[in-house]
C-alpha cells in the first residue's frame, strides 16, 4: 500500500514538473519581465504568431515571438490594408482594466458632487481653492449640470499656496459641502470661509488621499480633469479646456 502511494506521489510529482515546463515562458518574454514588463495577456496573431501584451510605466504594447521561441519583435503588427492589429489588444488587456481600475479609485476617494447623482455622464475634477481655472471650469460646466446630462464631482487638493489644504477642509468640512462649494465658486472664490481650527482626521486623509490619487493619475496642475469617452476609455484633460475640448468631456461634441 505505501509503494502504490509513493509510486501515485511520483507520478504527480513527474507531472506537475512537466505542467510547470510547458507553462514556462520563452525565454525573450521572461528577459522583459526582468527589464520591468508585466505580462497581461497572450493571443495568437496571424498564422498562429504567438503574441504577448506587455505593460512599463503605464504604457501598452505587443511582442511577438519567432518560430524559434529565442527572440522577440516589439511593436505594432499591420495588415495588408494597414490596418494596426495590436490596438485592439492592447486596449483589451491594458487600457480597459487600467482605465476601470482608475475610475474606481475616483469613486471611491473624497468627491462634492454638483448636478444631479442620475445624470447619465460622470466627471471627475481635482481643485485648489486658489485656483482660477478651476473657478472658470465650474461657471463653464453649469449648463451640462442645469441639463441634468452631467454629474461633476470635485475631490479637493490643497497644492497651491501653504493654506490651500485649510480652505479646501473648511469646504469639506461645511454643514453642506455642495452647498458652500457653489457658493464659493459662484463668487469666484472671493467669499470667506470659515476656516477650522483643527481639521478633522478623516478630512485630512481624505485631502492627502485626493493628492495622492491626483499623483498617480498623472496630474499635475489644476483643474484636473477626468471621463470616459464613448468607448469607456478614461480620458484626462489639464488645465482649463476650451470650449470645444468642453463639449467633448460633457459628452456634447456631435
Amino acid at each position: 500500500m505505501k509503494h502504490a502511494v509513493w509510486t501515485l506521489s511520483l507520478a504527480l510529482l513527474s507531472s506537475t514538473s512537466a505542467l510547470a515546463a510547458v507553462d514556462k515562458l520563452p525565454a525573450p518574454i521572461s528577459a522583459l519581465e526582468k527589464q520591468g514588463f508585466e505580462l497581461k495577456g497572450e493571443f495568437k496573431g496571424p498564422g498562429d504568431l504567438p503574441g504577448y501584451v506587455m505593460q512599463f510605466q503605464g504604457q501598452g504594447t505587443t511582442v511577438f515571438l519567432t518560430p524559434d521561441k529565442q527572440h522577440a519583435i516589439m511593436g505594432n503588427l499591420v495588415d495588408a490594408t494597414g490596418k494596426n492589429l495590436s490596438d485592439a489588444q492592447v486596449e483589451k488587456w491594458v487600457y480597459a482594466p487600467m482605465a476601470k481600475e482608475m475610475w474606481q479609485k475616483l469613486e471611491k476617494n473624497h468627491w462634492i458632487a454638483a448636478g444631479k447623482a442620475d445624470a447619465p455622464l460622470v466627471v471627475y475634477a481635482f481643485a485648489d481653492p486658489y485656483c482660477p481655472y478651476c473657478t472658470q471650469f465650474w461657471q463653464n460646466a453649469q449648463p451640462w449640470l442645469a441639463s441634468g446630462k452631467v454629474q461633476l464631482r470635485v475631490l479637493m487638493v490643497g497644492m497651491l499656496r501653504p493654506d490651500s489644504g485649510q480652505k479646501a477642509a473648511a469646504i469639506m468640512m461645511a454643514k453642506d459641502p455642495a452647498k458652500t462649494l457653489a457658493e464659493y465658486e459662484n463668487s469666484q472664490g472671493k467669499m470667506e470661509l470659515k476656516v477650522p481650527a483643527t481639521i478633522t482626521p478623516e478630512i485630512k486623509k481624505a485631502l492627502e488621499d485626493n493628492l495622492a490619487l491626483m499623483d498617480e493619475l498623472g496630474g499635475t496642475a489644476t483643474p484636473s480633469i477626468y471621463y470616459l469617452n464613448k468607448d469607456g476609455r478614461l480620458q484626462q484633460h489639464q488645465g482649463l479646456p476650451d470650449d470645444a475640448t468642453m463639449k467633448v468631456i460633457m459628452g456634447d461634441d456631435k
